[in-house]
């Protein structure tokens, strides 16, 4: 039976539909259990493997429980940044409301193969439930990712840079070179759009273009603009930006001294953003793929860099899914209470009154 949309931004229908087989979990751990007794008896190639679960046995917990800690230093700055730019436009958004909108966004992220649309709809649908209109929650959603990733396409470039300039070591110059035009590239269209605005961006976009068109790009580039006012505020809690992606970098440094000697900085930031971009591909494993093979290409040995990805995507994994449980129940909770105050004739702090750009791209949308 086909799944509505609205069963998808149900919170409960989510929190229902993730609950783990216990019978795949053993199945799981008694594979690994056979696999790791093959690797250690075997004289063959695998063998690499088996030093690898050596290293995973030996790893320093002490460094460990630090990269946990990184990885909720992470989300706490993923909190303080959906605070500061869905709170502008939704003054419900507390900070409370915002680490359960993010946390069990995540652990949706985490649980579905949903490519990352499960998180985004149950925002868009916490923002709806706030007070925001579907054009407004959708415009708020995408000035958020704005910030986000400039942030991290500033620093895609930086590193690819610094491979360039030697700091990966012995990683083949294609790899520096692609992390530099990719972040290059795509900070240089994010200021096109910005620059040309929603009007010329739109007309640019008209002729024959439908009216929805037209309005998602009017959207797009109030976007753009929206996030260049959110960062020229110089609010402290966009330093949440820069927590999400350094602390997330830093779970992967720290796996790295867990397991043996870590290579040097650069190639740990080369091989985390080329892991990060790979994540763009509908593949299973691709961030961990991707980070494994530029640690490969950069010279670092293959029982090191296998348990030390694997140990940082099972912190990034599953550290916020307990959390992002528990963050569901609070935030079904917080919206009953909003559809209660909303049924005794509103709120005052649904919502700030529609901007005249809000206005008019919401008007653009509905054409």
């Amino acid at each position: 039976m086909a799944t509505s949309p609205h069963t998808l931004c149900d919170p409960l229908a989510l929190r229902l539909r993730v609950r783990p087989d216990p019978r795949q979990a053993l199945v799981a751990m008694v594979a690994m259990v056979a696999v790791a007794v093959l690797l250690a008896l075997t004289g063959s190639p695998l063998g690499t493997f088996a030093a690898a679960l050596e290293r995973v046995a030996a790893a320093d917990p002490l460094l460990v429980g630090l990269g946990v800690l990184a990885e909720v230093g992470s989300f706490a700055g993923y909190v303080a940044l959906t605070w500061l730019v869905v709170g502008r436009e939704a003054p419900r958004v507390t900070p409370a409301v915002s680490a359960h909108i993010t946390l069990a966004g995540t652990a949706v992220n985490r649980l579905l193969p949903t490519a990352g649309l499960g998180g985004i709809g149950l925002t868009l649908w916490a923002l709806r439930r706030a007070g925001l209109s579907k054009a407004r929650a959708t415009s708020t959603l995408l000035t958020f990712l704005v910030v986000l990733y400039t942030v991290f396409l500033g620093a895609l470039l930086a590193t690819g840079l610094a491979a360039l300039g030697g700091s990966a070591g012995d990683a083949p110059a294609w790899t520096g070179l692609g992390l530099t035009l990719l972040g290059g590239g795509a900070i240089a269209v994010g200021f096109l759009i910005g620059l040309l605005g929603p009007t010329r961006l739109a007309a640019a976009r008209g002729g024959a273009a439908p009216g929805r068109v037209r309005g998602a790009a009017m959207t797009l580039a109030e976007s753009v603009r929206g996030a260049a006012a959110v960062l020229r505020s110089g609010d402290p809690r966009l330093f949440g930006a820069l927590a999400w992606w350094g602390f997330d970098l830093a779970v992967l440094a720290a796996a790295f001294a867990a397991f043996g000697d870590a290579p040097a900085a650069g190639v740990i930031a080369l091989a985390y953003f080329a892991g990060i971009v790979a994540n763009t591909i509908p593949v299973p494993g691709a961030v961990a793929g991707g980070m494994t093979g530029v640690l490969l290409l950069c010279g670092v040995p293959a029982d090191l860099a296998l348990p030390a990805v694997l140990a940082y995507r099972a912190i990034s994994l599953w550290v916020p899914v307990p959390l992002g449980a528990a963050a569901m129940v609070g935030l079904q909770r917080t919206v009953r209470t909003w559809a209660a105050q909303d049924a005794l004739g509103g709120h005052p702090m649904a919502a700030r009154p529609a901007t005249v750009a809000t206005r008019r791209s919401t008007s653009s949308v509905a054409v």
